[in-house]
């Protein structure tokens, strides 16, 4: 019974046994071995590879949520309690009080590669977790010269701004534009009830200030060179301009600076020169004047009222085309030399009564007419200001004054203009 229950066994093993025949003939003759798995003994074996290919490849890692909201995973619990403690120190240190994170926080196993969760960011939690939170959120902080401005939500927004504004400004012919405060920007948690939020990007970076440069090309005058000549043979006091000056012109081309529109440096970049100045050269004596020398201009010969101008004029007496001027004055009224020079007349002459002549060292003759007495001499030298004879009614004259004439190469001019 029990051998016959073995064969049906056995026959029954045979058949569902895999048989493994050599292939090389000298083998057939050995004996062979039949080597036989059963279909559950394969599928464990299969599952036993399949689950080590899967764990050599794969791994679990946490979905963590706040409020239900998945926000990033993280590879243990370790990791995801140490970023619990930070975002619960870091909001607290940041308001002021406690804050309890832990009780949102909530996470489900997840399978992911081996290479996917080495690397996993806590910061990507910590970032999440600030994000559901109230009253602080990660922003970039505005500072400027190291105070804290305000912070903006969106960084490269600002940027933008900025660029546009210096654009702005390049394009109106300007050579550079920078802004002049020294700006920092640092992501950070922020405290939103306590933190000014930078919403108006564009008034903000217009209230910033700004230098700016602009290339100038302007014409400036260039001064002239005062070139002054001592002469030994000239009087003190004699001055010849032997050539007048006249300023030169030239083209400049500059860099100027400015902070807000306020100039702060002028740079001169180049320099031409487009019309060259002309030096004055002046010739000044330096030889002492003797006293009689004359100076070349005249003072008032006398004291009085002026009577009659040079010219035409109606008169019952005397010349109706004056050669001179008339200064009424009473009699005896001092008469003095209108310069200095050499006597070359004394005496009687016609209609001009008692006249004295004085040649200066210009040229010029001066008359004094009408005098009632004379205190110079032929040849000598008087000086200007020098007493010479008194007022008088001599000759052709209807009341005392004194007759003043100048004449130049012999031809008698309006003494007005030279005298003061």
């Amino acid at each position: 019974m029990d051998e016959s229950h073995n064969k049906a066994r056995n026959a029954k093993i045979g058949a569902d046994c895999i048989e493994f025949s050599p292939s090389i003939p000298q083998l057939r003759k050995q004996s062979f071995e039949r080597r036989c798995l059963s279909p559950l003994g394969m599928k464990l074996t299969l599952l036993l590879c399949a689950l080590t290919l899967l764990f050599t490849h794969f791994t679990f890692v946490l979905n963590v949520r706040v409020d239900g909201e998945v926000i990033g995973a993280l590879p243990d619990s370790e990791v995801l309690e140490a970023v619990i403690d930070t975002t619960e120190d870091a909001v607290g240190l940041l308001l002021g009080r406690p804050v309890d994170v832990a009780e949102r926080v909530s996470y489900t196993l997840t399978l992911t590669s081996i290479s996917e969760a080495e690397n996993l960011d806590p910061q990507v939690v910590e970032h999440g977790i600030f994000y559901h939170l109230d009253g602080v959120d990660l922003h970039y902080t505005v500072s400027i010269d190291g105070e804290l401005i305000g912070y903006v939500a969106d960084l490269e927004a600002l940027h933008t701004e900025m660029e546009e504004r210096i654009t702005g400004l390049l394009a109106e012919g300007l050579v550079s534009a920078a802004f002049v405060p020294q700006m920092e920007f640092e992501r950070l948690l922020v405290d939103l009830d306590n933190t000014p939020a930078l919403d108006d990007l564009k008034s903000f970076v217009e209230e910033l200030a700004m230098e700016t440069a602009e290339e100038l090309t302007y014409t400036e005058s260039i001064p002239y060179e005062r070139i002054l000549i001592l002469d030994d043979e000239k009087f003190v006091d004699s001055v010849e301009v032997l050539q007048v000056g006249s300023y030169g012109e030239k083209e400049i081309v500059a860099l100027r600076t400015y902070i807000d529109g306020e100039p702060i440096e002028h740079m001169i970049l180049q320099t031409k020169i487009l019309t060259e100045a002309v030096p004055e050269i002046i010739i000044e004596g330096t030889k002492v004047r003797p006293l009689t020398a004359s100076w070349g201009y005249y003072i008032w010969p006398t004291v009085g009222t002026l009577s009659s101008t040079f010219g035409p004029r109606q008169v019952r007496i005397g010349s109706s085309n004056h050669q001179g001027i008339d200064i009424s004055a009473p009699a005896g009224t001092p008469v003095v030399a209108a310069d200095g020079g050499e006597v070359i007349f004394v005496g009687w002459s016609g209609g001009f009564g008692n006249l004295i002549k004085i040649r200066h060292d210009n040229d010029h003759v001066t008359y004094y007419a009408h005098l009632s007495s004379m205190e110079a001499r032929v040849g000598e030298r008087v000086y200007r200001g020098q007493f010479i004879g008194g007022v008088g009614m001599t000759g052709t004259a209807s009341g005392n004054h004194l007759h003043f004439e100048i004449r130049i190469n012999g031809v008698p001019v309006d003494p007005l203009p030279f005298l003061p």
